[in-house]
Parts: C-alpha cells; sequence; structure tokens
C-alpha cells in the first residue's frame, strides 16, 4: 500500500517557558554574530510545537529530536543547524534556509518548504551507534520522512535524500540538481517542471509520479520504478530509461519523427486552413513530434499546436508563430529571432540557449467581435541563458519564469507578470519594467534604469 513510515513514538521532551527561550535565542543571536557572552542555542530534546520562531536566525543550532509539531519557522535560518530525528510535522517552513542542515531520519510530514533552501541538507537514514547489533539497530532508525510536504520552487540541490520516503509530495519546480534519491520512495508525487539534473534516482520507485516538464538530463535511472509516471514535455535521455523498470507504462514518452516531405506537406495544408478560415487544408497539430533541427525560417505557423514537441535546435527566425501551442515544447538552443508570436502559448517550455533577438511576444488585440487581448504566456518556461535582447514582451505573464543568465538588455516588459521569476545573473540594461509586477522577484538587479522604474504591483 501506499503507506508513509510509521509516526515516531512519543518520549519524554523538555519544555521550555517563553521567557527562558526568549534568553536563549537573545544568547545565540550573540553567537552568531560573534559578539561577547554569545551561547550557541542547544534545544535538543525539547517540546517547541507550535512556537513561533520565524524570521529568527538560528544557524547552527543543536535542534537534535526536537518537537517542532506546527511551528512557524518561516523565513528562519536553520543553515548548518542539527535537526536529525527532529519532528518537524506540519512545520510552516516557507522560506526558509536550511543550507547543509542535518536532517537525518527527521520528519517533515506535511510541512510546508515553499521556497525552502536545503542546498547540500543531509536528509538520508542515521546510521547505527557503534557497538549494536548493525540488522536490528538499522530496522529501529526510522528514513527520513518528507511525505505530503508542499515543496514548490525548493532548492535541494545537492542534499542526501537517499531512502527518504516522498510519497505525495509536491515538489513542484523544485531545484534537484545532483540530489540523492537513490532508493527514494516517490510515489504519486507531483515533480512537476522540477530540475533533476544529474540527479541519482537509481532504485528509486516514482510509480505514478508526474514528472511533466520535467528536466532530467544525465539523470541516473538505474533500476527506478516507473510505472504510470507522466513524463510528458521533460526532458530525459532515453538511454538512460533502458536501465529502469517499468517503462512499458510511461505516458508521454513516444515521439514521432517528421520526415521533410511530411513536414512541407503539413505546412502546406496549414497555409490552406489559414487563407481558407478552417474550410479547407488542415490545420498544423505537430504535439510530441520531433522536429529537432528543423529549418522553419520564415514558416506560416499561426494557432498551429506544437505542445510537447521536441525543437531543439530549430530555426525559427521570422516565423510567424501567432497563438500557437508550444507548452512543454524543448526549443533549447532554438532560434527564435525576430519571430511573431503574439499571444503564443509557452507554459513550462524549455528554452534555455534559445536566440529571441526581438521576439514579438505582445499581447494579439483586438480578437473576435468582443475585442479579447490575449497576452503571451510563458507561465512556468525555463529561459536561462536565453537571448532576448529587444523582445517586445509587453503584458506578458512569465510568473515563475527561470531567467537566470538570460539577455534581457533594451526588452521591453512593461505591464508583465513577473511574480517569483528568477533574475539570478540576468543582464537588463534599459530593460522596460514600468507597470510590471515584481511580487517576490528573485535576483533583480537594477543597471541603467532609475529605481522608480522598477515598479512593483
Amino acid at each position: 500500500m501506499d503507506e508513509a513510515p510509521e509516526q515516531r513514538s512519543d518520549v519524554d521532551l523538555r519544555r521550555v517557558s517563553p521567557q527562558e527561550l526568549r534568553q536563549i535565542l537573545q544568547l545565540h543571536e550573540l553567537f552568531v554574530s560573534r559578539r561577547p557572552g554569545g551561547r550557541r542555542a542547544v534545544l535538543a530534546y525539547y517540546d517547541l510545537s507550535q512556537t513561533d520562531l520565524s524570521d529568527q536566525d538560528l544557524s547552527g543550532a543543536d535542534l537534535t529530536g526536537v518537537r517542532l509539531h506546527r511551528a512557524n519557522l518561516k523565513n528562519t535560518c536553520l543553515r548548518g543547524a542539527k535537526l536529525s530525528t527532529a519532528d518537524l510535522r506540519a512545520a510552516n517552513l516557507n522560506g526558509a534556509d536550511l543550507t547543509g542542515a542535518d536532517l537525518r531520519s527527521s520528519c517533515l510530514r506535511g510541512a510546508q518548504l515553499n521556497r525552502a533552501k536545503l542546498p547540500n541538507a543531509d536528509m538520508s537514514k542515521l546510521s547505527p551507534l557503534k557497538g549494536r547489533d548493525t540488522t536490528q539497530a538499522t530496522d529501529e532508525i526510522p528514513r527520513t520522512d518528507l511525505s505530503s510536504v508542499e515543496a514548490h520552487d525548493c532548492d535541494l540541490s545537492g542534499a542526501k535524500l537517499g531512502g527518504a520516503s516522498i510519497i505525495r509530495a509536491d515538489l513542484t519546480d523544485a531545484n534537484l540538481t545532483q540530489t540523492d534519491l537513490c532508493g527514494a520512495d516517490l510515489r504519486n508525487a507531483n515533480i512537476t517542471g522540477a530540475v533533476l539534473e544529474s540527479a541519482d534516482l537509481s532504485g528509486a520507485n516514482l510509480s505514478g509520479a508526474s514528472l511533466r516538464g520535467a528536466m532530467l538530463a544525465n539523470a541516473k535511472l538505474a533500476g527506478a520504478q516507473l510505472t504510470g509516471v507522466d513524463v510528458s514535455g521533460a526532458i530525459l535521455d532515453r538511454d538512460a530509461l533502458a536501465g529502469a523498470a517499468g517503462t512499458e507504462g510511461l505516458q508521454g514518452a513516444s515521439l514521432r519523427r517528421v520526415s521533410s516531405d511530411e513536414l512541407v506537406e503539413i505546412l502546406r495544408l496549414h497555409q490552406l486552413w489559414l487563407d481558407s478560415r478552417g474550410a479547407q487544408g488542415q490545420r498544423a497539430t505537430l504535439s510530441d513530434c520531433d522536429l529537432s533541427g528543423c529549418d522553419l525560417r520564415k514558416a506560416k505557423l499561426a494557432l498551429a499546436v506544437l505542445a510537447r514537441a521536441v525543437l531543439r535546435g530549430a530555426d525559427f527566425s521570422e516565423a510567424s508563430l501567432v497563438m500557437s501551442d508550444l507548452s512543454f515544447a524543448d526549443l533549447r538552443d532554438a532560434r527564435l529571432d525576430r519571430a511573431d508570436m503574439r499571444g503564443a502559448k509557452l507554459v513550462r517550455a524549455h528554452l534555455s540557449g534559445a536566440s529571441m533577438l526581438r521576439v514579438n511576444l505582445m499581447p494579439l488585440e483586438n480578437v473576435g467581435d468582443r475585442k479579447y487581448d490575449f497576452p503571451a504566456n510563458l507561465e512556468g518556461a525555463k529561459l536561462g541563458r536565453a537571448d532576448l535582447r529587444d523582445a517586445q514582451m509587453k503584458q506578458a505573464k512569465l510568473g515563475n519564469v527561470d531567467l537566470s543568465g538570460a539577455n534581457l538588455d533594451r526588452a521591453d516588459l512593461r505591464e508583465a507578470d513577473l511574480n517569483n521569476a528568477n533574475l539570478k545573473d540576468a543582464t537588463a540594461s534599459k530593460t522596460q519594467f514600468e507597470g510590471a509586477s515584481l511580487r517576490d522577484v528573485r535576483n533583480l538587479r537594477d543597471r541603467d534604469e532609475p529605481k522608480a522604474s522598477v515598479n512593483a504591483r
């Protein structure tokens, strides 16, 4: 059955008064800042259930075996803290920093870890103490439990999660680069849009999980159980699937290769369909097709359906892709220079390294009798290192977009929705942000623009 490990049995835990806790936190603050009289916080095996520790700096604190059930640890700094065997069930850890923390055999079942930082955290299973019967002791030690956690956009890069229970966890858009997930139980987990580059999933159980739009380049899948896994629009090495089990039940794994002659005919019929307003010809439907490296310069593909298509290295320079559906498409290293993509749908598309000079991603205006406007939708897309110089992206939907390392010089982002976008190492010289929604935008740095031009809504 799809059951999580048994809850830890109750043990006698010490309690602390609010006054005592306040003093411990004050002394720890002095300790962290290396001021005289400081003392490391030692709260091992204390009961701090439902305690509000939000925004505190508990770096390096000893919280071994602590009970923090339903505690508020929002934006708390726990870098390098000792939290092995801690009870963090249903705790609020949104935005918390647990970089390098020791969370071995801890229980985080049902916790909130949205946008939390856990790079290089140790969440493996504790080793038995020396001198004990190894087999019996190992059976007694619980594995780390992350079942049913909500961890949107959580950074777990380089973390040790071997053998952990991550059943039904929501890891949407999480960073799992080089994460050790060997033997982990990820049944029915939602890993949509997550980055799992070079992650070790050897022997992991992913049955029923969703990996839609996930990045799995160079991931290890030997012995992994993939029964019923949805990999629609995911980037993965097909050769890596050879050593996995249950691949015959994968959803969205098959791609159809389109020949040059067939593509020419599809484009001809689509043009006829456009010219006749649907009365003749046939709409181009190229979903789940492999068109890698195809030359589609100046192609007329308005309203075409290319969802989940593999278009890596394809050339769409000056092509018409108005209102086209490219959601979950693989457009890595593609050329989209001066392409007309007004109102296009690029939800969770992979556009890393794409050339998009002067691309038109403005809204398609006054459509139909009711004069609707359709903005371009790139929500959740990956645009790392993309070249977007002089791009027209007014009113574009760019929520949760990864623009790390992208070149946005002179781009028009007026009134765009950039909520929760990642702009780490992006360049934005003379970029227009007037009226843009910039709530929770990460790493946005003013370049040549005055601060008044970067308005958060």
